[in-house]
C-alpha cells in the first residue's frame, strides 16, 4: 500500500503567529507608556496647557460680564485655538519621530522593536495627549458660558458638534504630523513644509466663509454651529472629510515607514 505525504500539522504556526501578535501588542502597550511619559515631562505641552488653562479662565469672565451672545466668545475662542493650538499640535507630531531618527535604526535592531508597532505607539500617544488637553479644558468652559453667560445663545447640541468638529481637526493634524515626521529626517524642515500648508488652507476656509472683515464676519458660520443651526448635509460632509484621513493616515504612515531605510 502507498504511503501517501500527511498533512502539515499547522498548530506549531497558529500558536508562532499568536505568540507573534502577543509580543507585538506588549510592545505597543511598552512604547505608549513611553511616549506618553515623555510627552508628560514637555515643558513645551505643560506651557501650552498653563496658556489654555487662563484663556479659558477669560473666556468665563468675559461671558459674564459683557452683554454679547455666547456664540461669539466661544467662537473667537475656538478660531485662537485653532490658530494657536495648530502650531504647538505641529510641534509635538512632527518631532515625533524624525528628532529620534539618529538613534532609531540601532534602538529598532538591538532591542528587537518592530516598526509597526512603534509607529502605532507614537500616532496612539500623540492623539490621545492633543486631544486630551483639549476636552479637559474646552469641554467644561464652553458648558460654563454656556450656563453663565449673561446673552446665551448657545445650545446643547451644537457645543457638543463644535467639540466633535474641533476633536477631528486635531486629529487629523496630528496625523498628518507624524505621517510628515517619517517622511522628513528634519524637524524644522517638515515643520515648515506642513506648517505652510495647514496654515494656508485654515485662511483660505477663513476667507471662504467670512461675511466681511468684521469681528462678526470672520467668524462666518462657527456661531450658527453653536447655535445649533448647522445644516445636516454641512454635517455629513465636514465628519465625511475628518474621518476619511483619521482612517487612511495611520496605514500611510506605517507603510512609509516600514519602506524606509533606517
Amino acid at each position: 500500500m502507498a504511503n501517501y505525504p500527511q498533512p502539515a500539522n499547522s498548530e506549531p504556526s497558529k500558536q508562532t503567529a499568536t505568540s507573534t501578535n502577543q509580543f507585538r501588542f506588549a510592545a505597543f502597550l511598552s512604547l505608549l507608556r513611553y511616549d506618553l511619559g515623555i510627552l508628560n515631562r514637555s515643558v513645551v505641552i505643560r506651557f501650552w496647557f498653563l496658556l489654555t488653562l487662563i484663556g479659558a479662565s477669560t473666556a468665563v469672565l468675559v461671558s459674564r460680564n459683557y452683554i454679547d451672545p455666547t456664540s461669539f466668545f466661544m467662537s473667537w475662542a475656538l478660531a485662537l485655538y485653532a490658530g494657536l493650538g495648530s502650531f504647538v499640535t505641529l510641534v509635538i507630531s512632527v518631532s515625533a519621530i524624525s528628532a529620534e531618527r539618529p538613534f532609531l535604526g540601532v534602538t529598532i535592531i538591538s532591542r528587537g522593536i518592530a516598526p509597526t508597532p512603534y509607529v502605532l505607539a507614537k500616532l496612539t500617544s500623540r492623539c490621545l495627549y492633543i486631544l486630551g488637553m483639549f476636552l479637559l479644558v474646552v469641554t467644561p468652559t464652553m458648558f460654563l458660558v454656556q450656563a453663565q453667560g449673561l446673552n446665551n445663545d448657545m445650545v446643547t447640541s451644537g457645543v457638543l458638534l463644535s467639540l466633535l468638529y474641533w476633536s477631528l481637526l486635531l486629529t487629523v493634524l496630528v496625523l498628518l504630523g507624524i505621517t510628515a515626521s517619517v517622511l522628513f529626517n528634519n524637524t524644522l524642515f517638515g515643520l515648515v513644509v506642513l506648517g505652510s500648508f495647514w496654515y494656508i488652507g485654515l485662511v483660505t476656509l477663513t476667507l471662504t466663509y467670512a461675511g466681511g472683515l468684521t469681528p462678526q464676519g470672520v467668524l462666518g458660520n462657527l456661531p450658527l454651529l453653536l447655535q445649533g443651526h448647522s445644516k445636516p448635509i454641512e454635517i455629513y460632509a465636514i465628519l465625511l472629510i475628518g474621518i476619511i484621513p483619521t482612517l487612511t493616515l495611520p496605514i500611510i504612515a506605517v507603510r512609509l515607514f516600514n519602506s524606509r531605510d533606517l
